[in-house]
């Protein structure tokens, strides 16, 4: 099947991942990776809860997964089997060293000839937004999921359209900050699942890493930072119904 990847996009990513690999050795830790998992961690509960079955029992696909750190938590959380699949060779490469438990695999979202229901859980976090077609990708992520789809994006609101980037930039390539909300994300589920019994369950909550992450550079120590990063998330909780970050849940 004809890749829909942008040459700009794969030339970008490549490099980027390659780099950080070089620079880093690894993903970020400390306050950056509790605010990663805070948003994953809401939905992962909620699906394995409706799902009622250990995580052992179940296999876990992660797209648009990059250097693998969503697909590391899903193997903390102890699914069975995890595999981390992503445009970029270099992504994967650097996911395969970092973590011997992930399997990997390239998968291009848009267009790829992975069979229908090939694993119970498909996972995106802050990948549909990089996409030409972000709704065919969440269509491919419900065609491959056997029991559920989670997707974690930015959230389509006012406060969005307002303070959130447009334009997102990595390297030389360029993409449009695609936004959803719950009658979006209901809608595209349902109308390629039609008649099939479904449970759809949406959140919004605040999500400014970069703002938060501002706020704590005065200091070194990690666990100062942490505190002030729990802190600031915790004010905001009482009021993440207007939030601008999108947790999305489909179980079939």
């Amino acid at each position: 099947m004809e890749s829909r990847v942008r040459p700009d996009q794969q030339q970008a990513f490549d490099h980027k991942f390659a780099d950080d690999y070089r620079n880093k050795g690894i993903i970020s830790e400390g306050h950056y990776v509790w605010v990663r998992q805070r948003r994953m961690r809401l939905a992962v509960d909620r699906v394995l809860e409706l799902l009622d079955r250990d995580p052992a029992e179940l296999s876990a696909l992660v797209v648009c997964g990059g250097t693998g750190a969503e697909a590391s938590y899903l193997a903390d959380r102890g699914f069975g089997e995890v595999t981390n699949s992503d445009f970029s060779s270099s992504a994967l490469e650097v996911a395969q060293k970092r973590d011997g438990r992930l399997a990997v695999r390239t998968i291009d979202i848009e267009a790829n000839d992975v069979p229908d229901e090939s694993y119970d859980v498909v996972m995106v976090h802050d990948g549909l937004h990089h996409l030409t077609r972000p709704v065919q990708g969440l269509n491919e992520m419900i065609r491959m999921a056997r029991l559920a789809a989670i997707v974690v994006e930015p959230h389509l609101s006012l406060v969005g359209r307002l303070i959130g980037t447009e334009w997102e930039k990595v390297g030389d390539a360029v993409n449009y900050v695609f936004r959803w909300d719950h009658d979006l994300f209901a809608q595209t589920a349902r109308s390629q699942l039609v008649r099939e019994p479904t449970h759809i369950w949406t959140k919004r909550l605040w999500d400014h890493n970069q703002a938060v992450s501002k706020l704590s550079d005065w200091t070194d120590d990690e666990t100062t930072k942490m505190a002030i990063t729990r802190a600031v998330y915790g004010a905001l909780s009482p009021v993440n119904r207007f939030g601008n970050n999108f947790l999305g849940v489909l179980v079939k």
